[in-house]
Formats: structure tokens, sequence, C-alpha cells
């Protein structure tokens, strides 16, 4: 059925489609009222703390998880006439796997496990399209059966959009004509119960049975073929032009290709594949040269794209070492090899390979010592190993590689590194600081793992923003002085106040605040410096001389007299008070371009 026989769903029909869902996928349609709940309550806003927010954000990507999964069940036990035992056995089976997954993976602690559950999301989702035809139907029964899940995907999205923006603006009408005051919210939870609720359940009574057959089953989309033939290969072309060239470019000029290169080369190859995919039942058709000639260049072209990438990957890993996302990179890269070989070599058509390898691909990168996360943390722990018995070379790199471990594999993946136990310390930081944001608890675990590794928090050269208050920030010491200005790094460069009976102008130096001009009239001109006072802070750091602040676990404390500059003119004794000064603490010579700002105050006392 094309998109222009299609009409919008009546309330009536909507109501039959969800009973039919109901009947035929009963798991998944509780699973979609679940998560149509779920976010529906996480959008309000809700009073909890965060480590309760963050197991339902999980438990919502879980849902995902078991939409996918049991939607590929379903379909495999539909394509083999399973009864029902067998099939709620397999039902139970998603359930139980999800639940691990819920249980092992923590994303909000681990980024590797972030990483983790974005795989299995891919993989399941790539399950769904060739559960049903596991030893099973023909290529034209697997292309026709995806090509029915994309246009109904593509419908649900059309009036998904449509229905949101109507309600939106309804509601916004509603609201202007009426004078009520809509919770801000409430647009995100009509975008909820629209996006997961309504969109997916559209979507699920779509869902064709394996092997129907229509009469219009064979038939070939027209629309398809030309957004396949106007738009995907004319944005191959423009891809495939510009990486040659500048293939070429690299040859000439012998140079190491830029990291932009892996985006522009999986781009293309995105979108090769697709546009194969699409065109696959009237690749052999007469009248379709274009279709046969872009099929057979297709993988041509993709040789000295793959060796382009291959090297931009080497040049990542062989630099910095593995982290997930290099890993994925270079996983795809073999993929790509591996199927071009396939492709050309053994001149197989074969298209339910291509979602098959990338599903066993990403569910290899999730567990196991050949996964994403073993390799990764394996990588950066000998490049640690390497640059804690550096002298000099190298010695800068320590913080990132540390802070890289920490976030994406946690404190216990230094513990070859001290005789700390790590474990235990994670335990006790976590829970001595149970009321902070999970970021600064994070930060805590840093600093600390910094001191157990002697490593300075920040090196020379690497930019790492500093945050530096005031021992008492809190309180501003005002006896003995008449007037107090604040001082902040943005609004006007120039301001001019009243002092009593005079006119002060005061002026910031705007791309840097390290500088703050204060004019009396008369002539008289005070100027506060404060350079150095940044490269006494640069020095401290690099020194690990700073104090940590404790109070709320962000940033260091400076001693209270060191941040006040006092100047005196003939009729006023001016001090500048700092309560902060935060940027990037470079070198000193490379101050003018470091970003330092000060917030503070201006303290005037007659004489």
């Amino acid at each position: 059925m094309s998109l222009r026989t299609m009409k919008f769903p009546s309330l009536i029909s909507l109501s039959r489609n969800s009973v039919a869902v109901f009947k035929r996928f009963p798991t998944l349609f509780v699973v979609v009222v679940f998560a149509t709940a779920l976010a529906y309550f996480l959008m309000g806003d809700p009073p909890l703390d965060d480590g309760v927010e963050h197991q339902l954000w999980q438990l919502l990507a879980t849902c995902d998880l078991l939409l996918t999964l049991g939607l590929a069940t379903d379909l495999f036990a539909e394509s083999r006439a399973f009864n029902g035992i067998r099939k709620w056995g397999l039902r139970a089976a998603v359930f139980v796997v999800c639940g691990l997954l819920y249980t092992v993976l923590d994303p909000a602690e681990y980024q590797t496990d972030m990483v983790r559950f974005g795989l299995f999301i891919f993989a399941f989702h790539q399950v769904v399209a060739f559960a049903p035809f596991i030893k099973r139907g023909s290529n034209s029964d697997f292309w026709n059966f995806n090509k029915v899940l994309f246009l109904r995907f593509l419908t649900a999205v059309l009036y998904s959009v449509s229905l949101y923006a109507g309600l939106a603006v309804a509601l916004f009408g509603i609201e202007e004509l009426f004078n009520l005051d809509v919770p801000s919210e409430t647009y995100g939870r009509l975008f909820v119960l629209v996006a997961i609720g309504f969109n997916t359940l559209f979507f699920l009574a779509g869902v064709p049975t394996a092997f129907e057959t229509t009469p219009a089953a064979g038939s070939y989309p027209k629309g398809l073929k030309i957004f396949t033939q106007y738009v995907l290969i004319p944005l191959m072309t423009i891809y495939l032009a510009i990486l040659l060239v500048y293939e070429v470019k690299i040859l000439v000029e012998w140079e190491m290709p830029k990291g932009i290169v892996a985006t522009l080369i999986l781009g293309y190859a995105v979108f090769g594949v697709l546009s194969l995919l699409l065109i696959w039942p009237i690749h052999n058709a007469d009248g379709n040269r274009w279709v046969r000639f872009f099929s057979k260049s297709f993988y041509l072209t993709m040789i000295p794209l793959i060796l382009l990438l291959a090297l931009a990957v080497y040049q990542r890993v062989s630099y910095y070492g593995f982290t997930e996302k290099r890993y994925i990179l270079m996983a795809l890269t073999v993929w790509l090899a591996a199927i071009t070989v396939y492709f050309l070599y053994f001149r197989k058509d074969d298209i339910r390979l291509i979602p098959v390898s990338l599903a066993l691909l990403a569910l290899a990168s999730t567990f196991g010592p050949q996964s994403a996360t073993a390799i990764s943390r394996h990588s950066q722990q000998q490049r640690l190993a390497e640059l804690l018995n550096a002298t000099t070379e190298g010695t800068d790199e320590r913080p990132s590689v540390i802070t890289y471990l920490l976030e994406a594999h946690g404190l216990q993946s230094m513990q070859l590194f001290t005789e700390t136990d790590l474990d235990s310390l994670d335990k006790e930081i976590t829970a001595a600081n149970a009321d902070l944001p999970p970021y600064r608890i994070t930060w805590l675990k840093r600093d600390s793992i910094f001191g157990l590794l002697d490593v300075p928090p920040t090196g020379v050269s690497d930019g790492r923003h500093l945050t530096i208050r005031r021992e008492g920030a809190a309180v501003i010491p005002v006896r003995g002085y008449d007037y107090v200005y604040r001082i902040e790094p943005y609004g006007s460069d120039s301001t001019v106040i009243a002092i009593g009976k005079s006119s002060v102008r005061i002026s910031l130096e705007r791309d840097s605040l390290l500088a703050v001009e204060v004019e009396m009239g008369n002539d008289t001109t005070v100027f506060f410096d404060l350079e150095p006072l940044v490269e006494e802070i640069y020095q401290a750091n690099k020194e690990r001389k700073l104090t940590p602040n404790e109070n709320d676990g962000t940033g260091f404390l400076y001693p209270a007299e060191k941040m006040e500059i006092h100047r005196e003119t003939p009729r006023f004794t001016i001090t500048l008070l700092l309560d902060q000064v935060n940027g990037d603490f470079l070198a000193p010579h490379e101050a003018s371009s470091r970003g330092i700002y000060a917030v503070g105050y201006l303290l005037f006392r007659e004489k």
C-alpha cells in the first residue's frame, strides 16, 4: 500500500489496531504501555535522587531492548509456527536476557556500559530484519518483508510528527486564548505519548508476517527507485569525489590522513550499502543500466577507500591506543573489507548476510576478551604503564589516560598500579559523598587516583580547565570599607558608578579578564594586574600544591590573603577581592590565549 492511498487512522481503527497488536504481540504491547508511562513520569521532573533517576532511565532504555529482541523472537516463532508453550518460553527468555543486561550494565557509572547498551540496541534491530528467515525463505521474501517494515516505519514517523505538531499547536492555542498556564513539561509528556505510545503501536500494527504474499508483494515501489537514483547515489558521488581527491592529495604530499576522513568513508559506505539494498530487486532487470553499473562499481570504489580508512584507524590506534570508539571504527573497517571481498570475489548476492554479519559483529563487541571493553581497557592500561615509567616525554598525557580509565572502566581498572584497594576506595568515596551529584563524585575519585599514582592533575600543556576559589569565599570581609562593587566576566566592558561624591569608571579586559582598571577622575587611575596571581596559581598547580575544594568536590581552594590586591589613591584605599578565578591554566607565556576569567568585588574605603 502506497503512502498516497493511506489515510490517517481514526479512533475506531486505532482501537482495533491496538487490540490486534495485543493479541499478536501481548508482551510487546505491555512493554510499550509501561515504557510510555515511565517516560511520561520521568518527563515531569520527579523529585528523585540521582541514583534512582538513573536506574529508571536505564530501565527505559532496557525497554528498547525488550521491544526489538521481543519483536525478533515473536517473528521467529511465527515463521516456525510454534505453539503457545514454545512461543511463551521464548518470550520469557527475552525478559531474562534483558533483565540480566539491566542488572549487569551500569551506563550511569561506566561509559563503556553505555557503549555496550548501544551495541545491543543496534544488534537487536538487525536481528528483527532476518529473524524470520533463519534457514528459511528466499532473498525476495527477505527484501519484501523489510520493504514493508521500512515503509511502515516511515509512515509511523510521518503520522507521529503530524499528530504531535497538531496537538502541540492546539495546546498552545488553548493556552493563549484562555490565558491558561500550561506547564512546560506538558509538551514533553505529549511528545512521549505520541513518540513512544502511538508511534510504536502504530508500527507494530503494520508488521507483516514473514512470508505473507499479496498481489503487489513483488512489485518495486517507484518512490524507492527515485529516492535511490536521485538522492542517495548523488550524495554518494559527492562523498566519493571528495575522498578520492583527498586520497590523491595524501599520496602527493605524503601526509597522514585526518581523523574526519573516517567519518566521510563510513558515510559513503552507509549510503552505498543502503542504496544496494533498496535497488536489489531490480539490479538485474532490463532497462536499468544505471542500476547494474552502480551494483558492479560500488565495491570496486570501496577498495581504495578501505585502504585509506585502515590507514586512518592505524594512525589513531598507534598513537593513542584503543578506546571503544576506535575499536568500533576498526571493527567496521574489517567488516567493510570482508563484505567487499565477499561480493566481489564470491559473486554472491545473498543480502541477508549484511544484517546477520552486523548483528554478530555488534554482539561480539559487547563481552568477552575480544570485546571493545576488554581490548580498550587493556590497551589503555598498557599505555598508562608506559607513561608512568617515562621520564619526560608523554607524561602530560597521563591525566587524560587516567581520566578515561576512571570514567569508562572505573577505579578498579587501575588496580595494577597501586597497592591500595581501589574497590574499597571506590565504595568509600561513593558512600561518603552520596548527597553529591555523580559527576562530583567522579571528580573526587579522579583526584584520589591522581594522588595515589603521583600524577599532577594537569600537565603543562594539556589545557585542563581549573576553578580556583578563595578560602571562605562565602563571606565577604567588608569591615572597614564603605562601598562594594561586584565584577564579573560578562556584561559591559566599561561601567561608570558613583562612589560617594566621586564618579568612577571601571574597565575590564574582555578577552581574558586579567586586568581591572579604575579611573577616579583628576587623572587618578589604578590598575589591577591579575597576571602575577595567575602565574603563581599555575606554578602551584604544576607542583601539586593546590588544595582540593572538599566542600563540594569542585576545583581548588586558594589562601584568602593571596586573592586580594590592594591599591592606594589620594582619596581611597581600593581592594580587589577575588572570589573565583577559572580557565585553562597553561604555561605563563600563553596567558593571552587561555581565557582566564575572574569573579570578585572592588572594595572602596574613603580616607
